[in-house]
């Protein structure tokens, strides 16, 4: 019995030993994020952390405002006390493009412990909590006007963007207008575009200006908020990013650069807009809102009962001309009025109209007063412009009487010529007969060939019309279909350069096959195109889209090979080649 007690001594340690290595084998999965406070020119490092466990990569959420990339796997095991304990570590940077606080997931991951919801908390400071920011601020910016105050309903104001960005800021590709403006109460989408660029002075310093303008009208009365972001993506230095100038984006001694899209500040704009009053609204106010001119044209003046007279009427100005119905005609007994129609307009600032009217008797001397009201902007009350009356001369519809035609009596009793002679001998067998009917055009093979044709024409113009619609309702499709002509031109260009050894040219043009290419194919707009994304859709070539990419990069904002590293050049071009070529092949 003594002997057992001691055997049970000796293996209790030996048993706690095993429980205690075995109860480091439990699975688990956590989400870490460092730093979690940082500045527009600082990253964080996203981790997804399997301890006891094999776990893969997961696609991380979109974040508005945060550029999230792969960066690979690391693997680790270390025993403590006995505990073993492994892990897979997949690791993610993440690059600000904006101020706020982030939300990243949350994600559901599953793994061989069970599953499990991860998320991660970013703060991005804003510009006045950290200087660094505060830098970025004053080195590209935007701000937006307006030329009216206080603009009413249906009158069309002008919207004026500028974007401010500091001389010798290299950026990349232009830059995208996204979102700011109100999500109801406009009348269609607001397209800007680009009037000029320039140079401006700015507390001291010299800005590259971009100035783009937008016209806008609003359907309901009320408070409007602007504040577009405006999307950029800046060349700055990868290490070392200060200078002796205090300037983050200047003084790069190595020449490493990258790209980073950053997201401008921009200022709010409050529009009020004011309602159309209804107090001293005439009844001939048919919409129209702003500053306008009116004129109307009648003829002919002289026309018979039954026949028409158009009346043409032009309204031109400044205001909501497409929103004016047109001036309505006093209605009488004595003419009939047909449908007002529009016409097209000789230039933007009018709408013009026509109405046909018809004099049922002469009992009609002229065509009545016509008047158009619209509410005046400027003095902020109703104008009514009165034109006409408009003399016409109408004359009676001449009487048609029934006419009888009389038959002629010797045409109908002419009497029977009697000819020479009345009996017709026939001719004698000719010698070759011959069938008419082989005399006929019509019979040929060439007008049946030429009959068919019309129909071939027309069966050809349906299928090209077809196919055009197709591709006009199918955006994706038909630039998909534009990407290896897009390519194919750039690489041609690519390669003219490098016959003539013009290394600048030559990267710029391997640039724009890229993303020309894959901006077609992905249906993506220019500042969206990237190696992440394009590995993405293009997995199984993802080495090749990483490793191309990387290298045009490098030598289009980095350091350019010398003369004798043609070679070099060569070799990209059929790199680049044969990566499009995989991915054309590629079914997505």
């Amino acid at each position: 019995m003594k002997r057992d007690i001691q055997h049970l001594k000796f293996l209790v340690p030996i048993i706690g030993i095993f429980l205690m290595a075995f109860s480091g084998f439990a699975a688990d999965v956590r989400m870490t994020i460092e730093p979690k406070r940082i500045s527009l020119l600082d990253r964080a490092i996203l981790k997804v952390e399997y301890t006891n466990t094999d776990g893969t990569a997961i696609d991380i959420p979109e974040v508005e405002g945060l550029n999230i990339q792969y960066q690979g796997p690391s693997r680790r095991m270390e025993m403590i006390n006995f505990k073993t304990t492994t892990s897979v570590t997949h690791s993610y940077l993440v690059t600000p493009s904006k101020t706020g606080n982030f939300t990243i997931g949350p994600v559901t991951v599953q793994f061989k412990g069970g599953e499990k919801k991860l998320s991660a908390n970013l703060e991005v400071v804003k510009p006045e909590d950290d200087k660094k920011a505060q830098e970025v601020a004053e080195i590209m910016f935007s701000e937006i006007t307006a030329d009216r105050e206080a603009p009413h309903v249906n009158e069309p104001f002008g919207l004026t963007l500028k974007v401010y960005i500091k001389d010798g800021v290299q950026t990349v590709g232009g830059f995208n207008i996204v979102g700011g403006t109100p999500d109801q109460g406009l009348d269609g989408e607001i397209e800007w575009e680009v009037i000029n660029r320039g140079r401006e002075q700015k507390n001291g310093q010299i800005f590259n200006v971009y100035t783009v303008k937008a016209r806008v009208k609003t359907l309901t009365a009320g408070t409007f908020t602007f504040q577009p972001q405006v999307q950029l993506n800046v060349v700055i230095p990868r290490q070392n990013r200060r200078s002796y100038q205090g300037d983050p984006f200047f003084g790069d001694l190595f020449g490493r650069q990258e790209t980073r899209r950053f997201i401008l500040d921009c200022n709010k704009l409050d529009v009020e807009v004011k309602p159309v009053p209804m107090i001293g609204r005439p009844d001939s106010f048919t919409g129209g809102v702003g500053l306008f001119d009116f004129n109307v044209e009648v003829g002919p003046k002289e026309v018979k009962a039954g026949e028409p007279i158009t009346v043409k009427m032009r309204i031109r100005g400044r205001g909501n001309l497409t929103q004016i119905t047109p001036p309505k005609i006093p209605e009488s007994l004595d003419y009939k009025l047909y449908e007002v129609r529009s016409v097209p307009a000789e230039s933007a600032n009018e709408v013009r109209f026509e109405q046909v009217l018809i004099p049922k008797s002469d009992a009609v001397t002229e065509v009545p007063e016509i008047e158009f009201s619209y509410f005046n902007t400027t003095t902020t009350d109703f104008r009514t412009i009165t034109k006409g009356p408009f003399p016409v001369t109408v004359e009676p519809a001449p009487q048609q009487t029934a006419q009888v035609i009389a038959t002629t009596p010797h045409l109908a009793q002419q009497e029977t010529q009697v000819l020479g002679r009345d009996i017709i001998y026939l001719k004698s067998r000719p010698k070759h007969w011959k069938r008419t009917s082989d005399q006929l055009w019509f019979n040929t093979t060439a007008f049946r060939i030429l009959s068919a044709l019309p129909l071939a024409i027309l069966l050809l113009g349906g299928l090209i019309r077809a196919r055009r619609s197709r591709l006009n309702g199918n955006v994706a499709r038909a630039r998909r279909q534009q990407a290896p002509g897009a390519a194919r031109k750039q690489i041609q260009r690519a390669e003219q350069a490098l016959r003539k050894s013009n290394g600048p040219v030559f990267y710029e043009a391997l640039w724009n096959a890229l993303t020309d290419y894959f901006g077609h194919r992905l249906n993506l707009p220019p500042g969206e195109i990237s190696a992440q994304r394009v590995s993405t859709a293009f997995d199984q070539q993802r080495q090749s889209v990483e490793s191309v990419f990387s290298a045009i990069e490098q030598r289009r904002y980095g350091v350019q090979p010398e003369e004798s590293s043609k070679e070099e050049m060569k070799q990209l071009l059929r790199d680049l080649t044969a990566l499009l070529k995989q991915c054309e092949r590629v079914k997505l």
